[in-house]
């Protein structure tokens, strides 16, 4: 077929998994994020000299096995309690993603990738002390205009 029914066809079926298998697709699909994310991070954004294969394949793995599985299982229940699309329903999930879920995914992202990269609880618990606010702040700019888009 042409490219649009070969687009179509790949959407239809990427939706099609997310109906019979959300949790593997939803896995997978963050592993790719995070993957495509710091490939573009070191080569275009950071620029540091070498690539760190270490860190992407790091990244990667925290896609798959935390974000795209305790993702699925929190806005699973998010939308279960507040169901609906309206101004109040959509206002009341970005506000307790953003106050409740947007912490707790940073104490999980700074400790896996502390662990992950060989850190021990003394230095995983300083980081997290040390950059949980910025990246709640950080994150609130961004995603809370996308999760109001996306709920």
């Amino acid at each position: 077929g042409d490219a649009k029914e070969d687009g179509q066809g790949l959407w239809a079926a990427y939706n099609n998994k997310l109906e019979t298998n959300p949790i593997l697709t939803k896995a997978l699909t963050s592993m790719i994020g995070f993957t495509l994310g710091d490939i573009l991070a070191q080569n275009f954004v950071e620029k540091k000299g070498e690539y760190d294969i270490m860190r992407t394949i790091r990244l990667a793995s925290f896609g798959f096995l935390i974000h795209g599985t305790t993702g699925h299982w929190f806005y699973g229940k998010l939308d279960k309690a507040i169901p609906g699309t309206g101004a109040m329903q959509v206002f009341s999930k970005v506000g307790i993603d953003q106050v409740l879920w947007n912490p707790i995914f940073g104490v999980m992202f700074f400790s896996y990738m502390g662990f992950t990269n060989g850190d021990g609880p003394a230095a995983v618990a300083a980081k997290v002390k040390r950059d949980l606010m910025t990246q709640v702040t950080g994150s609130g700019t961004v995603w809370a205009i996308a999760h109001a888009i996306n709920f």
